[in-house]
């Protein structure tokens, strides 16, 4: 995994996303519609997958924080075997991680309008993360080019004039690191649910 570069930084606002029900973004589509509303919660649980090295403790990168902030500036649903939608209302959206760990909520997303049809993708783009450590000053670790891109695949279906809610869960004990004194992040996502109302 390579080294992320940790800058010090001033604490930005924190501005959890909130409920935003029947938004329209610029997705210029004159056909059948559906909304899509997107919560993100977090756990502190490994992917049952997780392979875990001496060198590499992910308990102790959490251990050494108190607060994890991301920001998501992207999201885009990927139309089965097909083109991608930009999924763009509201954004970007802070979310911190480890009040909606400790609290077992999430962070709901502004919904958005989409093309009606199956879909077979999420892909997710986080363009900042802000940290807090114990007994430190507040981090700002910069992403990897235009951020870290989470491609999550799931399928799932947006109906003409119905709401699909989408739950996603970011596995916080699998996407920390502390290496050699320094924070590194690759998020780890995935999909908790998917249901369709009225």
């Amino acid at each position: 995994m390579r080294r992320r570069r940790v800058v010090a930084s001033a604490v930005l606002a924190i501005g959890l996303a909130g409920l935003a029900g029947g938004c329209s973004s610029n997705n210029d589509n004159n056909g059948p519609r559906g909304s899509l509303v997107i919560t993100m919660g977090a756990t502190g649980a490994p992917a049952a997958n997780a392979v875990e090295t001496v060198n590499a403790d992910p308990d102790e990168a959490l251990a050494h924080l108190t607060t994890a902030i991301i920001t998501i500036a992207g999201i885009e649903a990927r139309i089965a075997g097909g083109a991608w939608v930009p999924v763009d209302t509201g954004l970007p959206a802070d979310v911190e991680l480890f009040a909606i760990m400790n609290s077992g909520s999430g962070a709901t997303l502004p919904a958005d309008l989409l093309p009606a049809g199956d879909y077979d993708a999420l892909a997710l783009r986080i363009t900042q993360l802000q940290l807090t450590p114990r007994n430190d000053a507040d981090l700002v670790i910069a992403p990897p080019g235009r951020g870290w891109t989470v491609q999550i695949p799931m399928n799932f279906t947006v109906v003409a004039g119905e709401s699909t809610d989408v739950k996603l869960k970011l596995r916080c004990r699998s996407s920390f690191r502390l290496l050699d004194g320094q924070f590194e992040f690759d998020p780890d996502i995935e999909v908790e649910s998917v249901e369709h109302a009225d």
